[in-house]
């Protein structure tokens, strides 16, 4: 990584919001698997970590994805 590659990277870290909804980031989402009622569920969240829908098939998340135009990312 180069030296202006570390700038970039630092300024994407103190984006506000309102930047970040201009990047598009709105349409990006992540999936979570954890527990509910006892049973393995699977969490789709909007960037900003707002839990947008939980359903109980990894399946069935990434068709609602799909459907409405949105992009999975990678987190860790």
């Amino acid at each position: 990584m180069s030296r202006d590659d570390s700038t970039v990277l630092a300024d994407v870290r103190q984006m506000t919001p309102t930047q970040l909804r201009d990047l598009g980031v709105p349409s990006l989402v992540y999936l979570r698997s954890g527990i509910a009622d006892g049973q393995i569920a699977y969490a789709i969240y909007a960037a900003d970590g707002t839990a947008v829908a939980v359903v109980d098939d990894p399946e069935v998340a990434i068709e609602l994805v799909a459907e409405h135009g949105l992009t999975f990312v990678t987190v860790h």
